[in-house]
């Protein structure tokens, strides 16, 4: 019970897609441990992903890793169209394990605080009494869901009445700069929202994206962490105020972790950064489920070229598998880790991912755009994970 309450507690501070087709007896396949009849669609995505042909010789139905893809797969009555660039991809890729710090301490945290006038109080007790409190006068209804979280039930919390840090579960993060903080919640969602990656042109040159994304690595350096991937940057001004908040997630050797979730649901984790970065430094920082150790290093194997990936994408429409719809574009192609909780370790797994960023999919539908009201209608994929070695679907929506 005391674990269960400090998770709650600490939680303030900080698709399954089923393949179908005929079975055949004599081969197995095992997910998680549990070993089942393979199937015809199972052998066929294995041989496509098997085969080394497509590793020497262009394929006409797609376009190679480094370029542009743009074109149907599939048929008209179940198909995807995808418009996007293609990521150049390594030949081989590692699988990650990881588990919870365990060298973060007081020092540290103060390293992360920065305090300039030096009276750093510890919070920690003070906050679990008043969340104890709070909590214990709820009503039983809306006392919050426990949610599966990476890490254990640590929490340290310190102030110099100016700044505020925080180190949560062994993996979780949060900052915070009182003043700074201040004025952007005074502007934000107030001043126009400008999409730094596709209207840089209205951003003033003295505070640009590259100073914003330096501020940030170099107070990440402090938890050791020196890549990121960035997955939306926006910028803010109003009245004299400026700031830019950057949404990402862990990189490991320049590939990142999955970004575009969709719906979470219950046992899902999602590492996730969230950053609000003024001219004068960083307002607030939120990294959540984000700061594991890395254990266990193994090869995963070939990472699957495009032409592969739409190959197989074909057999799943094909079989019904997938549900599309030709008229909608898909506008993203990356290759990624996705993130899986097995009991306290967080399994990274290499994948192809496939989709139109939820917020463009939510645009094009306020703006009343046909082709995806009728791909939502219709149930059709829109953010496809393929395991990036073997084929198998890990998420579809």
């Amino acid at each position: 019970m005391k674990k269960r309450f400090l998770r709650v507690l600490i939680a303030g501070v900080t698709g399954i897609c089923v393949l179908t087709g005929c079975q055949k007896a004599p081969e197995a396949s095992a997910d998680n441990g549990v070993s089942h009849a393979k199937s015809s669609l199972e052998d066929e995505v294995e041989n496509i992903a098997a085969e080394e042909t497509y590793r020497n010789a262009a394929d006409t139905k797609s376009a190679g890793q480094g370029e542009r893809y743009e074109g149907l797969v599939g048929t008209e009555e179940n198909g995807i169209w995808i418009c996007a660039e293609v990521p150049a991809a390594p030949q081989t890729v590692q699988a990650l394990t990881l588990q919870e710090r365990d060298d973060w301490d007081e020092e540290k945290l103060k390293e992360l605080l920065d305090s300039e006038g030096g009276n750093v109080q510890d919070l920690t007790k003070e906050y679990l009494a008043q969340a104890e409190k709070e909590l214990s006068e709820m009503d039983e209804e809306d006392k919050p869901v426990e949610w599966l979280n990476f890490g254990d039930d640590s929490l340290m919390i310190l102030s110099d009445g100016q700044k505020e840090a925080s180190f949560a579960r062994n993996t979780c993060v949060s900052y915070v700069e009182n003043g700074l903080k201040k004025d952007c919640d005074a502007i934000y969602k107030k001043a126009p929202e400008i999409d730094a990656a596709k209207d840089s042109e209205s951003i003033p040159a003295k505070f640009s994206v590259s100073r914003a994304k330096d501020i940030l690595l170099e107070k990440l350096a402090v938890l050791d962490i020196t890549e990121i991937h960035i997955s939306r940057t926006l910028y803010y001004e109003l009245n004299g105020t400026a700031f830019y908040e950057l949404i990402f997630t862990p990189s490991y050797e320049t590939i990142g972790v999955a970004s575009e979730f969709g719906q979470i649901v219950l046992g899902e984790v999602q590492p996730r950064g969230t950053a609000w970065i003024t001219e004068d430094g960083i307002a607030a920082m939120n990294l959540e489920n984000y700061c594991g150790k890395i254990t266990e290093r193994s090869k995963a194997g070939n990472v699957l070229t495009f032409p592969q990936v739409t190959d197989i994408l074909e057999t799943y429409l094909e079989t019904n598998t997938l549900c599309g719809n030709f008229k909608a574009k898909l506008t993203q192609v990356e290759l990624v880790y996705y993130p899986t909780l097995w009991e306290s370790e967080l399994i990274l797994t290499p994948a192809w991912h496939v989709c139109i960023p939820l917020n463009e999919m939510e645009t094009a539908l306020e703006a009343g755009d046909k082709a995806w009201q009728e791909a939502a209608d219709k149930g059709a994929a829109w953010n496809i994970y393929l395991d990036a070695v073997t084929g198998k679907l890990i998420k579809v929506e």
